[in-house]
């Protein structure tokens, strides 16, 4: 979490991008699949590092939640049925490629072990891709991403080694890591997700549209342009 200290001379023309979230969290998932669209307007720049933070929605100290769509009710704004909301999603999912199937979910899953996965997989360059899939596989597919050998088919399915996967087997592989980032991101004062934060000086907090983080991106990389816009 060192990374989110801003600093000076990050170059323009390449990308350093944090990412804060949780596997059972759809804005999350929305905000991906929104953050790739909008890196899709950009030419000529390279994402030099994506690093992704966990912010577990089921930890020890907050108070347990069975079912994720009793979850979803207590997040929602008074007025907002779980109905409307996950209409809502399913909307805007579609318009992104992702086909929200919330019949599917049942239980709250434990996320630690798949942000141990991401964790290693920062090693072998998987890492992106496996943070799709971890959340198709779950909001798509209703598979239980709490279960050590799912997620070790998931990591098998987007070419993780048999070396990474067998590390991952163990519950205590990359496990400090994940807490101890996550324990920095609470000291910081974090308590909404997603959060994207590009070349360690523009922090984009929550959900948000395609056009903001085009406009954050715009900001981060040509720092020196008025409102942080192109002409």
């Amino acid at each position: 979490m060192n990374a989110l200290i801003p600093h000076a001379g990050v170059p323009h023309g390449s990308l350093d991008i944090d990412l804060v979230g949780d596997f059972s969290c759809p804005w999350t998932f929305l905000g991906t699949r929104r953050l790739a669209r909008a890196l899709d307007h950009l030419h000529g720049v390279t994402v030099r590092e994506l690093r992704w933070h966990p912010f577990r929605l089921q930890r020890p100290e907050a108070p347990a939640v069975a079912d994720w769509h009793e979850h979803l009710a207590a997040r929602l704004p008074k007025g907002i049925s779980v109905a409307f909301a996950e209409s809502s999603l399913a909307e805007a999912g579609r318009e992104l490629g992702i086909r929200f199937d919330f019949s599917k979910l049942a239980g709250m899953p434990d996320t630690t072990g798949a942000h141990r996965l991401v964790k290693l997989a920062q090693g072998e360059q998987l890492h992106g891709p496996l943070l799709d899939a971890i959340f198709r596989a779950y909001f798509e597919q209703g598979r239980d991403i709490g279960d050590l050998e799912v997620l070790a088919a998931i990591g098998a399915e987007c070419g993780l080694s048999d070396a990474l996967l067998a590390t991952f087997r163990d519950p205590q592989a990359a496990l400090d890591e994940v807490l101890d980032d996550e324990r920095r991101l609470i000291l910081l004062g974090v308590n909404s997700m997603p959060n994207l934060l590009f070349n360690r000086q523009v922090l984009v907090p929550g959900p948000a549209d395609e056009q903001i983080y085009v406009k954050a991106l715009d900001q981060a990389l040509f720092p020196g342009l008025e409102n942080g816009t192109r002409h």
